[in-house]
């Protein structure tokens, strides 16, 4: 492996980008930051009154299982045709109030779908909409497995930096679109088994794609429709997986990616070569530096910690493991499975024997619980924490002051209110409140408070949970100006094969908690 303190491997390592040029790491000015630790824990030990306020507040804000499930939907769109609608992606224009997302699902289809949103009020009430389809034509010939849209990074000179729609296949294919008229620009051949698509964040012309079957990953500069490099590295295992998930660093210099292998991998985009291998999910026989029994990773997300050099990756071992980048070190290993707190809260309330390495054993049948969805909160909110959410239904919320991981915060759905959450597949945090948006098995998003643990608001599609797992879901934000926590927009894909469009003022649902905790303190 190459030495990054060889300066002469600066220009070799990087890209050019017209005018949005990335500058890739300097090493002779590279040092490696502490994760900021003056921001203190607060008090996790709850008074025993205070439990009990949370708790009711809880029962009013989610819906009882005895009772119907409600649609709360602002549009339930059906253009998949029952099939599983597997990814979506959706960008907000802010001026216009156009909302465009796109689908892809098990129909081996792609729609992109425009709706424009009226707001009256700022409270709740119903809205007024319009919304058109539009079926994206490549005929793909296996399950659209990812989307991404690039309008958030391109420049105001579109012919420099255009706006792309890509759409992703397991036939191999990559289809690219105009994001606002649904025309096809270009196929690109992709690697075997796309599994996802991330744009770069300078200009969002180049597009990084990897292989869930070849475990490769390739780049493309797509106003050139060149393939610019391909990264060879990781191992497919003994069942044939190979890279889950890869993003672009925040300042585009490094490319990384995570696999079924266990590892995490630091790429130079220019040459292709892997700069350094995190093992993290790997065994102690296999050079593995963390409690791991193996597995592989199956999520990540990076920008945490105050220098945004902070990344997490979530494992089938049932651990999340969080490295600084820049530094190339393993900071901490958040053991987000606990076998003794999954024996006495799991939603599911099957009689379970869980044994040592985290392993559900039921009628003989062994299920392990892994983590499926990790989140930084922003730095308006908190830079060192964390958010992990585990194929077992539970959220965990993580501080990592002191370089430590703490658990603030356990999160699970109360047994009254639901048979069984399910696994959480997706979360992502507000940008500026500590509210974590949370999507479940059961086809409902959850709105939790990061600083107490409970639930705020709910959103529910009116289908069994049984038929409505929420496979993947999209969220955009307005009306964040002076301070307000202003109006979520969330589009989820559904098994059922329906996308959902939710709108919540998240602002009139933080003041309705406060008045409900306020309340409940006076009658006690």
């Amino acid at each position: 492996m190459e030495d990054m303190n060889n300066n002469n491997n600066k220009e070799e390592d990087e890209i050019e980008f017209e005018e949005n040029e990335v500058i890739f790491l300097n090493p002779a000015d590279a040092i490696e930051v502490e994760v900021d630790d003056d921001i203190p824990m607060e008090d996790d030990e709850e008074e025993t009154t205070q439990q009990q306020q949370q708790q009711e507040q809880q029962q009013q804000s989610i819906p009882s299982k005895s009772l119907e499930i409600v649609d709360m939907s602002l549009e339930s769109i059906s253009c998949h045709k029952g099939s599983s609608v597997y990814t979506i992606a959706a960008h907000l224009d802010q001026q216009s109030s156009s909302l465009s997302f796109v689908s892809g699902g098990g129909d081996d289809k792609a729609f992109l779908h425009i709706l424009n949103t009226t707001t009256a009020t700022t409270n709740q009430q119903q809205q007024q909409q319009s919304s058109h389809t539009i079926p994206l034509e490549h005929p793909h010939t296996d399950s659209v497995s990812c989307v991404a849209m690039n309008t958030k990074y391109v420049s105001k000179d579109l012919k420099k930096t255009p706006n792309y729609l890509a759409v992703g296949s397991y036939d191999g294919t990559i289809a690219l679109y105009d994001p606002i008229s649904g025309t096809k620009i270009q196929i690109l051949d992709g690697p075997t088994d796309v599994e996802f698509l991330s744009f770069h964040p300078k200009g969002g012309s180049v597009l990084l794609a990897g292989s869930i079957a070849d475990a490769t990953v390739w780049m493309y500069h797509l106003p050139t429709s060149k393939c610019l490099q391909v990264f060879v590295g990781h191992e497919c295992n003994s069942e044939g997986g190979g890279v889950t998930t890869g993003s672009f660093t925040p300042d585009g210099k490094f490319a990384v990616t995570a696999g079924m292998d266990g590892t995490l991998r630091l790429w130079a985009p220019r040459t292709g070569l892997c700069k350094h291998v995190f093992k993290l999910a790997v065994t102690n026989d296999d050079g593995g530096a963390g409690n791991s029994n193996g597995g592989g990773l199956t999520c990540l997300s990076m920008n945490g910690g105050q220098d945004g050099q902070l990344a997490i990756c979530g494992g089938e071992d049932g651990n999340a493991y969080v490295v600084h980048l820049q530094g190339k070190k393993l900071v901490a290993t958040l053991n987000h499975f606990d076998v003794s707190q999954t024996a006495t809260n799991n939603n599911n309330h099957t009689n379970s024997t869980f044994t040592d390495d985290g392993m559900d054993v039921d009628n003989d049948e062994i299920i392990i619980t892994s983590v499926e969805a990790l989140g930084f909160a922003t730095k308006e909110v908190n830079a060192n924490w964390v958010a992990s959410g585990g194929s077992d239904g539970i959220l965990k919320v993580w501080d990592l002051t002191n370089g430590v991981g703490q658990c603030r915060q356990t999160c699970t759905v109360p047994s009254a209110h639901t048979d069984s959450s399910g696994g959480i597949t997706h979360l992502t945090w507000h940008p500026t409140m500590p509210i974590i948006f949370v999507s479940y098995a059961d086809g409902i998003v959850r709105l939790w408070d990061a600083r107490d643990g409970t639930i705020v608001h709910s959103l529910s599609g009116g289908t069994p949970s049984a038929d409505n797992q929420i496979n993947d879901f999209a969220t955009e934000f307005r009306g964040l100006e002076n301070g307000s926590a202003g109006v979520a927009d969330v589009v989820t894909a559904n098994d059922d094969g329906m996308v959902k469009v939710y709108s919540v003022d998240v602002q009139a649902v933080l003041l309705e908690a406060a008045a409900k905790v306020n309340t409940t303190t006076l009658v006690s």
